[in-house]
């Protein structure tokens, strides 16, 4: 063969082709699984029914674990709450931080950013509390108190 080059373009353009697919597809699937993540509410029910079927525990022992799966669950979700919080202060801080650095007309575009992501974080937290309450619903509760808001930080 004549022209080594076109063979090597077209190995380039099937490698590029095969990378920007198989990004698309990973980008695909971590949506998918952030979406489909289990809400704090799931975590005991789903770590007792693992333990159920992965150690068959008798009943008798489901009924001595499950108070014990329940408290340190609510206890992770405590911490997450917490967690949470502080994450939000220390954004907040930053984002001020940045504004204060910025021209006007940088500041009014990382102002619009900020938003974009604020609603696209407050979509994922509705869609949770959707679940929460599919959840309640599903389990034959009452659907719980709504939390305080959480004020919008800008």
């Amino acid at each position: 063969m004549n022209q080594p080059w076109k063979v090597i373009i077209v190995l380039l353009g099937i490698f590029v082709a095969g990378g920007v697919t198989g990004g698309f597809f990973t980008a695909r699937v971590c949506q998918t699984k952030m979406l489909n993540r289990p809400v704090p509410e799931e975590w005991a029910p789903r770590t007792l029914k693992r333990l159920v079927e992965r150690l068959s525990l008798t009943p008798a022992q489901q009924e001595e674990i499950r108070p014990i799966v329940r408290r340190h669950m609510e206890d992770l979700n405590r911490l997450r709450n917490r967690s949470m919080a502080e994450t939000q202060t220390v954004v907040e801080g930053m984002q001020r931080e940045i504004s204060g650095r910025l021209t006007a007309e940088q500041r009014e575009q990382y102002e619009q950013l900020n938003r974009e992501l604020r609603e696209a974080r407050e979509a994922r937290e509705k869609a949770e509390r959707e679940k929460r309450l599919n959840l309640d619903r599903s389990l034959g509760e009452k659907p719980k108190e709504k939390p305080a808001e959480k004020p919008s930080g800008k």
